[in-house]
């Protein structure tokens, strides 16, 4: 009897590989080697024609046009790793293709129909996307949020929904779908239990 065939591995578009973050993406993936099957890297047309290393292997950057998206469909995730404006015109581009639109940008943090994600707390929320994309929060945010829901699920946090956070950055969004982590102070209900907020601003 022959053995069924194994699904091929989804591919893996990478926008905004050229830049800082995009780096340490790529170090990642060469790590995880047999996670993704083809993988894409794209940018702006100025970096268009750079040659990139990526799993052992050169991989030519491709210019951020709709053209750079051909192929990707269904079971694909395309990561933004790019400034809000730009994720917000080139997400829902990804998610009308069929494939999943993961950006680390503001662009959808505040989108009631986009769920704010750190794996770690609440993965779960990813399979609920009704706009097809995911968001992530900022770094500071994401360090904070991973190790508040470490020590409320250990032991059961007060007030779960409230933390005061000091400090001079500004606009972090604390929103989060899926779990019980804290949201940062001032967060404002939402439809279906989650929340939403922004740390306290500090001059």
């Amino acid at each position: 009897m022959t053995p069924p065939r194994s699904a091929p591995a989804p591919a893996l578009a990478v926008v905004g590989a050229t830049g800082a973050v995009g780096s340490v993406v790529l170090q990642i993936l060469s790590q995880r080697a047999d996670v993704w099957g083809d993988i894409r890297l794209i940018a702006s047309g100025r970096s268009a024609g750079r040659m990139l290393t990526v799993r052992g292997e050169e991989s030519e950057v491709l210019a951020l046009t709709e053209d750079a998206f051909d192929g990707i469909g269904p079971g694909d995730v395309v990561l933004f790793l790019t400034p809000a404006e730009v994720s917000a015109r080139w997400a829902p581009v990804v998610v009308t293709r069929g494939a999943v639109a993961v950006d680390q940008s503001a662009a959808f943090r505040e989108d009631a129909e986009v769920p704010l994600v750190v794996p770690c707390v609440n993965a779960q929320a990813v399979r609920m996307r009704p706009r097809g994309i995911v968001a992530s929060p900022d770094c500071v945010t994401a360090a904070m949020i991973a190790a508040l829901g470490a020590l409320h699920a250990e032991y059961a946090l007060a007030d779960p929904d409230r933390v005061l956070v000091p400090g001079r950055e500004r606009g972090r969004t604390g929103r989060f779908r899926g779990a019980a982590p804290p949201a940062v102070a001032g967060r404002r209900h939402l439809p279906g239990g989650a929340h939403r907020g922004r740390a306290p601003r500090r001059g």
